[in-house]
């Protein structure tokens, strides 16, 4: 099944295997995050909550 990321556009092929496979099946306007967009975000989450070091 093809799909597309909703924040880079990317489109991938995901299988049955893959975790969102049934969600996307079930409901193809699904939104679609693939993973380096979810492992970018979840850094830039992590990195904003880290106080800031005095200069």
């Amino acid at each position: 099944m093809q799909v597309k990321c909703m924040m880079c556009g990317r489109k991938e092929g995901i299988t049955e295997e893959h975790v969102d496979y049934r969600k996307m099946q079930k409901n193809p306007k699904a939104v679609y995050i693939c993973n380096l967009c979810m492992a970018r975000t979840f850094h830039e989450a992590k990195e904003g909550q880290k106080p800031h070091k005095p200069m």
